[in-house]
């Protein structure tokens, strides 16, 4: 799998308050998650050009993403683990917003995408161990 079949997204921090506004419905317009398996498909074709994949939600990515891999730990059990923004809580499906992922590439340059596929699975998970590459 390769960086240049997936589209190209940007990353946006929003203002909680114009999502989520008490006594209002939260928006639908799909239900969007990550795709996990074109994730780690991607990362295991690429994973001696890469230092660091995030996973969340490109709308709101500052409180919604985590750490997938990285070169020194590899796949990541936990979102977060063990550095990263404190107030984030990971969260892999919307019903507004688009699951992607951003890219730190070996030559330091970086770069987003959008990756998902139709589901509700919000829960992150651990890509490591399945017959690795």
């Amino acid at each position: 799998m390769r960086f240049q079949d997936l589209k190209p997204i940007s990353l946006n921090v929003i203002e909680a308050s114009s999502v989520y506004q008490s006594g209002q419905k939260r928006p639908k317009k799909h239900n969007w998650q990550i795709d996990w398996t074109r994730l780690r498909l991607l990362i295991l074709d690429n994973d001696e050009r890469l230092d660091e994949v995030k996973a969340g939600i490109a709308e709101d990515w500052v409180r919604t993403h985590g750490t997938v891999w990285d070169r020194t730990q590899g796949f990541h059990h936990h979102p977060n683990d063990p550095y990263d923004y404190d107030d984030t809580v990971f969260w892999g499906y919307s019903s507004w917003g688009t699951p992607a992922i951003a890219v730190i590439f070996a030559d330091e340059t970086e770069a987003s995408y959008e990756l998902y596929t139709d589901g509700m699975d919000y829960n992150y998970h651990y890509l490591g161990q399945k017959n690795a590459k």
